[in-house]
């Protein structure tokens, strides 16, 4: 029975909410709008599935690595759509081609961050793409056992504390779960998200969609991303860039300043693996001089299963290179160590957020972070194949 809330360690995976039969455990709003647990204690029947399928304080599974591999999809259209390389399309693509499912988050109309289940592969863009907003699983746990019970051939794909959650809620292997965890740096709140959305409607026009990372714009990098707006004067819609610098709830993810407070003391970062799979953005690959074709970008990918590394072989149209554990980890922070919390910082964005709306946040931004605007509005000035060069220039 786990009636009290470690706030400092709880990564809402929601497997206590979603194993209840009571339904007697909601979200409650806390600092930043992140969701906690709270318990009717009037409805609870002290079963204790609550507690054993929680994910903290117990011991992370300690998969190491059994391989590590720089990928990149061999379509270019799909290599263009993707965030890095188009591993995760590869492997989806194979699980939907096998009549199974496939669960991700995506960005809805509203732009709420969830998970959803899928099993038609025109559905398949929705789940692409970063989303620096951490996701309701909802009641996906309950969809994926039963699924399973079935003989679905499942693919989960989430942040690391969301898989644990799932083996966790689950309690027993199947042989047809492929769970992959991402590269996770942190997770930006809902709330604080929905407050930067409201924002951009009342300063650029109705929002009708968002990407956080687009290689149109950007290239592959963290530069920024795109969107689409309805302008409601002359009743059309219109693109518009996203770069990083230029937005408070951009800058202040990327600088690790609105996590939640459970990532800046992380137990799934490291080399630990929850995932049969582990992928990301390889960052630094072009230091290795691969024969491989980095520049519209690179996925890292972890096989920490052996259901993971027999899985890597079926897949077709990816362009597969062994590296070292050592090298893929040599640029990727998170494998090795949480993100770092800046008390001070942190706590100011939360009084600012508690206090002001959207518009007064992004002034305060413009007022206090000048000389990195500058920076950015000059970096992005500079052409991407020149900022290539550059990389290996200065390698």
């Amino acid at each position: 029975m786990m009636h009290m809330v470690d706030y400092n360690h709880c990564t809402a995976c929601g497997a206590c909410i979603q194993v209840c039969p009571q339904k007697c455990i909601v979200w409650e709003k806390q600092e930043f709008g992140f969701r906690y647990p709270k318990f009717d204690e009037s409805q609870c029947t002290k079963c204790g599935l609550c507690s054993k399928v929680c994910p903290i304080p117990k011991k992370p599974l300690e998969n190491q690595p059994l391989g590590a591999y720089a990928a990149v999809h061999l379509d270019p259209a799909i290599l263009q759509r993707s965030t890095s390389g188009g591993m995760f399309t590869a492997i989806a693509t194979f699980v939907l081609a096998h009549n199974g499912f496939v669960y991700g988050c995506i960005m809805d109309e509203n732009f709420n961050i969830h998970h959803i289940g899928i099993d038609d592969v025109e559905e398949l863009d929705k789940l692409r793409g970063s989303k620096y907003v951490q996701s309701d699983t909802l009641n996906t746990y309950n969809e994926v056992k039963y699924r399973l019970n079935q003989g679905k051939l499942i693919l989960y794909v989430g942040t690391p504390c969301q898989i644990a959650g799932l083996n966790k809620f689950l309690r027993k292997e199947y042989k047809n779960l492929i769970t992959i965890d991402i590269i996770c740096h942190g997770v930006g709140s809902q709330d604080y998200f929905s407050k930067f959305v409201t924002f951009l409607n009342q300063y650029i026009g109705i929002i009708k969609e968002l990407k956080f990372r687009d290689k149109k714009y950007a290239g592959w990098s963290c530069g920024g991303g795109s969107g689409v707006y309805f302008d409601t004067k002359k009743n059309t819609c219109h693109l518009f860039s996203f770069p990083s610098y230029k937005y408070y709830y951009y800058q202040y993810f990327l600088s690790g300043s609105i996590y939640r407070m459970s990532c800046y003391s992380c137990p799934y970062a490291s080399l630990h693996r929850q995932g049969d799979i582990t992928l990301g953005d390889f960052w630094g690959v072009e230091r290795l001089k691969l024969p491989i074709d980095t520049r519209d970008g690179c996925s890292l990918v972890l096989t920490n299963t052996d259901k993971g590394a027999e899985l890597l072989k079926a897949l077709k149209n990816i362009q597969l290179v062994p590296v070292s554990i050592k090298d893929a980890a040599k640029y990727n922070g998170q494998l090795s160590k949480p993100s770092k919390l800046s008390k001070n910082i942190r706590q100011k964005l939360i009084n600012q957020y508690e206090v002001m709306d959207g518009i007064q946040i992004q002034a305060m931004y413009l007022k206090n972070h000048k000389k990195n605007i500058l920076k950015g509005r000059l970096k992005a000035c500079i052409p991407y194949l020149l900022k290539l060069r550059l990389r290996k220039w200065l390698q």
